[in-house]
């Protein structure tokens, strides 16, 4: 799938402003574009499981459903393993906010992208832990994910992973 640039997520996931007030999120778009996405292994959110799953653009869902699988597959279906690595440790996907730093919507805006394991692969790190993973960011490059570990000085972002390219 060729994801969009980041400057094309309005026309290719939808504009997910409220048409009264741009700073919030439209209940509408969100009705008729998040869905639910559960990996087939466990993952937590502040230590608790999360056991509706992910809330994600409908547009990612079977893509995202691909890494999950991959991810398990390469871990022999070990939760041990997915929770070694770092994966089952979720920290969020949609979150109608703005970028740090910018007066632009970030890519969670539109659903298209997740954090996981934020203590190991924070904002800035340039040695994040999934960079020792590279069966976790190969399943999400395989879909044509981009890895925020990827990006260089203090935009470096190990934890993140969308599905939007840059620019």
């Amino acid at each position: 799938m060729p994801w969009p640039l980041q400057s094309e997520c309005d026309a290719f996931y939808g504009n997910p402003r409220n048409s009264r007030d741009p700073s919030r999120a439209s209940p509408k778009w969100e009705s008729e574009n998040l869905v639910r996405v559960k990996p087939p292994f466990v993952v937590y959110y502040e230590g608790k499981p999360v056991r509706a799953g992910m809330l994600v653009h409908e547009k990612v869902a079977d893509s995202l459903m691909k890494v999950f699988t991959a991810i398990w597959k390469k871990s022999g279906e070990s939760q041990a393993k997915v929770d070694a690595w770092g994966i089952s440790n979720y920290a969020g996907a949609y979150n109608f906010r703005m970028m740090r730093g910018s007066s632009r919507l970030s890519m969670h805006s539109w659903g298209c992208a997740l954090d996981f394991d934020p203590d190991r692969n924070g904002m800035g790190d340039t040695t994040p832990h999934f960079a020792e993973v590279p069966e976790v960011v190969a399943a999400f490059e395989a879909e044509g994910w981009v890895w925020g570990g990827r990006w260089s000085g203090k935009s470096c972002d190990g934890m993140h992973f969308q599905a939007a390219r840059p620019k």
